[in-house]
């Protein structure tokens, strides 16, 4: 992938995709959010392959360098300003790590305080019409040599990935709720967010996402395309329908949260 930013999924077996560069990618989402300049915070996944499989010129080329984080930075700022993004800096505030603020966020919520102390993640009514750029990488597990040095990593891109003790811990990945209970138990407490990918196919998508209810997973994420009148996107139809595509996450929203709240004004 010479170019370091061609979308696509798996090179030549899975490369359907709506736009095929990221340039046109970013404009397409910069389109719509002037359109809609009141939208909910978008999450922007970015994952860089790295498997001969799925791209020959980035394994050849010694993998996912800094220069790579760097040029999707810089990529983004092309497009969006700096003042369009939540970034790590941001959460992490006067604290030494992301993963730090978070859980102090936390533990004050638990407590009954909820106010924004300007660290930690920003309220809704601060959140309007951002974007929370994340480099996926939960598969490949790159940021852990490339963190301290690559300045994207530590102040412009979150990272999602597996492990909870790192001190960049913000999205946590996970694929199955049912085998991993203690870890999506933690990560709640912590104040992480948490994402899970329920899979393809036959493997019991709908399980899954039912499950993943229990914790207040955050992010549910499937490459299942075959979707119409399946138990799963009936359930998803009816958790989140046309007219409030948001709501209260049962599990960590205060009791005062309600869709009434959640509506755009």
């Amino acid at each position: 992938m010479e170019s370091e930013n061609v979308i696509y999924h798996l090179q030549l077996i899975d490369d359907k995709t709506n736009c095929y560069c990221l340039s046109e990618c970013l404009q397409r989402i910069r389109r719509w959010s002037d359109t809609n300049p009141q939208h909910y915070p978008i999450l922007l996944f970015l994952e860089i392959k790295q498997k001969f499989y799925e791209d020959l010129f980035t394994p050849l080329t010694g993998g996912v360098q800094c220069r790579h984080l760097q040029a999707i930075k810089s990529q983004l700022l092309e497009v969006f300003s700096i003042d369009s993004f939540i970034r790590p800096e941001q959460i992490r505030g006067n604290h030494s790590s992301i993963r730090s603020a978070l859980k102090q966020q936390r533990q004050n919520e638990l407590n009954g305080n909820y106010t924004y102390d300007n660290y930690g993640w920003p309220p809704l009514s601060q959140s309007l019409a951002k974007i929370l750029p994340v480099f996926l990488d939960n598969a490949y597990g790159s940021a852990a040599d490339l963190f301290n040095t690559c300045e994207p990593l530590k102040n412009f891109l979150f990272i999602a990935q597996e492990s909870l003790d790192r001190p960049y811990a913000s999205i946590i990945c996970t694929s199955n709720p049912f085998t991993e209970e203690q870890k999506l138990i933690e990560s709640a407490a912590s104040g992480l967010l948490t994402r899970i990918l329920l899979g393809y196919g036959d493997q019991k998508l709908f399980e899954k996402y039912t499950e993943s209810q229990k914790y207040g997973i955050n992010i549910i994420s499937t490459g299942s395309v075959q979707c119409d009148d399946t138990p799963l996107c009936q359930s998803i139809a009816e958790n989140f329908p046309a007219s409030a595509p948001i709501k209260c996450n049962k599990i960590r929203a205060p009791d005062f949260c309600n869709r009434a709240a959640l509506r755009l004004r």
